[in-house]
């Protein structure tokens, strides 16, 4: 008995040595290694004033950038906002249902741009659980959440990205995963088709490439479908559209453009119509404009592929669908690389030879 005992003495204390130099070996730590003490960062709560209207709970930028040590600009003639809380910096346009937060553009349609009889800009409420990703409560007259502090940058261009230094075969090669919004047409030549064209009438210029029957062929009619282009989100369909009531309505706001010498964004975004703005990868965003109608299928956040129908060409937002003469008919498409104009680069020719070669002409 006494060396069946002294046998598992031997057994046990073997078994100990075992373990000790060779059992935390298997979980992959050195010798004197000791666990990393998870370290939090202190919270504060947040608390906005509240406004509660017809429409929306809302609350001031002011306040937000105030609380949140963020700053903030609202232009008055364009109607437009840059935000900054941390490192993110959030774009909206009054009338424009869309967030650019980094130079991408997020599928939410509650997020958008009020500003009061006093001109001066506030936010939804959705716009913190949506661009600040917080969780928030509601009191009777207050929005509160819970603030870590300053965070990372979410999305965006990687560093040192510049586009704008690239040379045409390093923009066709960024961009060639794109394909056609009409199948069978080709990109015009005409100059005034093209990104960078004069434009008179609103004292401004063209931002995008322009597909005319005339000039692209394919057959474009109000029949004809826009496609995809690849892989992308939905961020914008103009499902509830109106159009301008009249062409004097409609020659107020040209007018207005004359006056002041420029075309202020949110009247821009008038005169392109109806619109969907999808958001595909590496930054890339494609505005589709003056289109007759979107199928009811699709909406904010959708997936969509170079063979989704996401609408058909028309003339909504031009002269020809004011008079409604069905004059003008065209589809009108804007590239944006993190919320920049791909074209700002390039002379004239040099855009062409990109868009020749992306659309694989």
């Amino acid at each position: 008995m006494m060396m069946n005992k002294r046998i598992l003495y031997t057994f046990y204390t073997l078994l100990f040595f075992i373990l000790a130099f060779t059992g935390c070996q298997s979980g992959h730590k050195e010798l004197g290694e000791m666990p990393q003490k998870k370290i939090e960062k202190e919270s504060h709560v947040v608390q906005l004033p509240m406004e509660l209207t017809n429409n929306e709970t809302r609350f001031s930028v002011e306040d937000l950038v105030t609380e949140m040590n963020g700053t903030f600009e609202y232009d008055p003639l364009h109607r437009t906002l840059h935000l900054t809380i941390d490192q993110d910096h959030f774009y909206l346009i009054d009338g424009v249902p869309v967030l650019e937060r980094n130079g991408e553009y997020l599928a939410s349609d509650d997020i958008y741009l009020i500003i009061d009889d006093e001109d001066q800009p506030f936010l939804p409420a959705s716009f913190l659980e949506v661009g600040l990703e917080m969780n928030t409560t509601y009191s009777k007259d207050a929005i509160s959440f819970e603030w870590f502090g300053p965070v990372e940058k979410v999305g965006g261009p990687p560093d040192q990205f510049n586009f704008e230094t690239w040379d045409t075969d390093q923009m066709i090669e960024y961009l060639s995963f794109l394909n056609k919004p009409i199948k069978g047409a080709q990109v015009s030549t005409i100059p005034s088709h093209l990104p960078g064209a004069k434009r008179l009438y609103r004292n401004g210029y063209h931002e995008g490439l322009d597909w005319y029957d005339f000039a692209s062929g394919g057959d474009i009619s109000f029949d004809t479908p826009i496609y995809g282009m690849a892989k992308g989100t939905v961020v914008r369909a103009d499902h509830n559209y109106e159009e301008y009531p009249s062409p004097e309505v409609r020659n107020l706001d040209l007018k207005f453009t004359s006056s002041v010498g420029e075309t202020p964004e949110y009247i821009f975004d008038k005169l392109r119509g109806k619109q969907i703005w999808v958001q595909y990868p590496k930054g890339v965003m494609v505005r589709f404009a003056h289109l007759s109608e979107i199928p009811e299928g699709i909406h904010v956040g959708q997936e969509i592929d170079e063979n989704t129908i996401i609408g058909y060409v028309g003339n909504s937002g031009t002269s020809g669908a004011v008079n409604q003469d069905r004059t003008e008919l065209h589809l009108h498409q804007d590239l944006l690389i993190y919320g920049e104009l791909f074209w700002k680069p390039f002379d004239q020719d040099q855009v062409l030879t990109v868009l020749k070669r992306i659309f694989k002409e």
